[in-house]
């Protein structure tokens, strides 16, 4: 992420630095100002804050951005249609390409679609890693890095829709509970348990053993 804000910030003096050079203020050759300079920055930044797929991000248009949300309208199964919520960084980014792009996209771009594709972060993005210092790497890691920082925080439930999986097998790749919510999940079926053998149940609801108990606990506190 620091590399690719880096290569943004180059390109720009750069430019401002041909704007008053030789060429421009002597010869009348004006610089070829960058397109979109931060254009690698801000699409890692929406996939490792929402956890889309990169074609998803690719294709997003401005009637996707809904107030703090994105909205996805297409993808492989209707699990893919779904409403994420927006980091205060990646509604700011959102909001500062409204005012600087044209166009149905958020990201467009020179190519057959209109919007922006693989190849066009690649220059950017090889770059970056360079500047990184880290191993190549794609894109979609960036999600797989989103969903794993999510999950021992929420439900499993609620990981797969904002995933838009289509099954829950796919989800429990990133559900591992942690120490911290066993604790907490043990501690409340002890706490069940001590109450309803110690003759305070009221109802007459069968004394479950603790495997039961545990099994219908949710993985996060």
């Amino acid at each position: 992420m620091a590399g690719a804000r880096a290569i943004g910030t180059a390109a720009l003096e750069a430019y401002q630095c041909a704007l008053v050079g030789i060429r421009a203020s002597e010869r009348g050759e004006m610089p070829i100002k960058p397109r979109d300079p931060f254009l690698l920055h801000d699409v890692a930044t929406i996939l490792v804050d929402c956890g889309i797929r990169p074609d998803e991000c690719f294709r997003l248009r401005w009637e996707n951005h809904q107030g703090d949300v994105i909205e996805i309208t297409h993808g492989k199964t209707d699990n893919a249609r779904r409403r994420i919520p927006l980091s205060q960084r990646a509604q700011s980014i959102l909001e500062m390409r409204r005012g600087a792009v044209e166009g149905p996209w958020l990201f467009p771009a020179p190519t057959k679609s209109g919007h922006i594709e693989p190849s066009s972060l690649q220059g950017q993005h090889a770059k970056a890693c360079k500047l990184g210092k880290v191993e190549h790497f794609p894109l979609y890691t960036f999600r797989h890095t989103c969903l794993t920082r999510w999950a021992p925080f929420m439900d499993p439930w609620t990981l797969a829709y904002l995933a838009g999986h289509r099954d829950m097998s796919i989800t429990k790749r990133y559900v591992h509970p942690q120490e911290f919510s066993t604790r907490a999940a043990m501690e409340k079926a002890r706490a069940a348990l001590s109450v309803e053998r110690s003759g305070h149940n009221s109802g007459h609801t069968p004394i479950l053993n603790t495997e039961t108990q545990i099994a219908n606990l949710p993985l996060t506190s």
